[in-house]
């Protein structure tokens, strides 16, 4: 359908766009300043006064933005709240947003200490960057089921912010979504999730458990990280990646039940889980960042899964529980100082294609008996390996025909009792 428009609403139009260097908005109905979106399908946003979002005449109290505006003899649709719209608007109380909404612009809603709850309707797909950042009187969010992204840091530092209800098209967090929100209790995760971003529950301090959906893909860099209160995490069956320092300090964790389908994780993911003591790594890991498990200081077993080629420095460090370690055939390295620490180790296993072990690697591990080495070849082994170990009592394994190898290499020749794999050990 074909728009007409008199030449005096064309005028008009004319005269809105020529004002805006002293204004920033196109025209004002009811204490509420618009811009127009679109001439052709009468669209418009809430926008500021002023030139700038925080000049001298800000929006206060209780306001209602509708779902449709008056001016001269045409109806607009409100379909937005405009980019710093309401930003600073330290005296606005409550806002109720019109169900012709479709996206809430970045900072629209930044700083605005006395907003104490809100309620976004189900017209809304988008929450951009900032929109309700600093927010902290707000408690209570319920966001309604067309929202599919909340932007980075929308929700940042609403440290009275309990609870938030998530309606069921949500596809992503952005980073730093709902870092700071200190007081964050409950928060529900919608089976249409896929990625959480960076930082984006970081030091979330009272979130008691996480029950991630079974659709999401990947958990960004420190998106968890000091949610000290935090105890119990499902991450969901499709997980492909949990990002460097995911769960970091969150000393509470005492399980996690880790996906078929993973593939990565990060450095220091779950370092100083101190409770975390229940863990198996699936067959599809691939790669194991440096510190991952660093301090888990109640884990007593590990096994590395085949699909891994290398363990990252300190992987392992400081595990004062730990009493097993198996690692797997596909691993060429392990990392400086990846077991140093590990108090109680008692009995590890070095898969078949180890080519090095880095220095400080077993470093004051001193009660381990027994390592069975599965690799033809003596790894090489870095500076300060296994040291205060009592090397005479410490029973080694290796393949058949390769002790002459074994007695003559580098750290493996100071290993008194050395037994081929068709050996018995006898006892002295």
């Amino acid at each position: 359908m074909k728009h007409r428009y008199s030449a005096s609403f064309l005028l008009f139009l004319s005269g809105f766009f020529a004002f805006l260097p002293l204004a920033a908005y196109d025209f004002e109905v009811g204490k509420l300043y618009y811009n127009i979106t679109s001439v052709s399908d009468l669209t418009v946003e809430v926008t500021y006064r002023d030139k700038t979002y925080n000049g001298p005449t800000l929006y206060s109290g209780d306001v209602v933005i509708p779902n449709v505006v008056k001016f001269g003899n045409r109806t607009f649709t409100v379909v937005g709240i405009g980019s710093n719209a309401f930003n600073n608007c330290s005296a606005l109380k409550s806002v109720r947003i019109g169900n012709g909404v479709k996206s809430i612009g970045s900072n629209a809603f930044f700083n605005c200490r006395r907003l104490t709850a809100i309620d976004i309707p189900s017209s809304v797909e988008a929450i951009y960057d900032g929109a309700f950042c600093n927010c902290d009187g707000l408690t209570n969010v319920t966001i309604g089921n067309a929202c599919q992204m909340i932007g980075a840091e929308a929700f940042r530092g609403c440290s009275s912010l309990m609870q938030v209800r998530i309606g069921n098209s949500l596809r992503t967090i952005g980073n730093n979504a709902f870092q700071y929100c200190s007081n964050l209790r409950n928060i529900n995760f919608p089976s249409t999730l896929q990625h959480i971003g960076h930082n984006a529950f970081h030091n979330c301090q009272r979130l008691t458990s996480v029950n991630l959906p079974a659709g999401l893909l990947t958990i960004g860099n420190s998106a968890f990280e000091e949610c000290l209160s935090l105890s119990s995490v499902n991450v969901g069956r499709s997980l492909q990646s949990i990002g460097n320092s995911a769960f970091e300090s969150c000393a509470k964790i005492t399980g996690v039940r880790l996906p078929a389908t993973l593939k990565t994780i990060g450095s220091s993911a779950f370092e100083g889980c101190l409770r975390l003591d229940n863990l198996v790594l699936p067959d599809s890991l691939a790669s194991i960042g440096g510190s991952a498990f660093e301090n888990c200081t109640s884990l007593g077993a590990i096994v590395i899964p085949h699909s891994v080629t290398s363990i990252g420095s300190s992987f392992m460090r400081g595990c004062r529980a730990l009493k097993t370690v198996v690692i797997g055939d596909q691993v060429t390295s392990i990392g400086q100082s990846s077991f140093s620490g590990c108090s109680r180790l008692e009995s590890v296993v070095i898969g078949r294609n180890v080519a090095y072990i880095g220095s400080f690697a077993f470093d004051n591990c001193n009660k381990v008996t027994r390592i069975e080495l599965l690799c033809e070849t003596p790894p090489a082994v870095g500076y300060d390996n296994f040291s205060n170990l009592q090397f005479t009592m410490v029973d080694l394994y290796i393949p058949i025909n390769c002790k002459s190898r074994y007695k003559v290499a580098f750290m493996w020749e100071k290993f008194a009792f050395i037994y081929e794999s068709n050996e018995k050990k006898t006892q002295d």
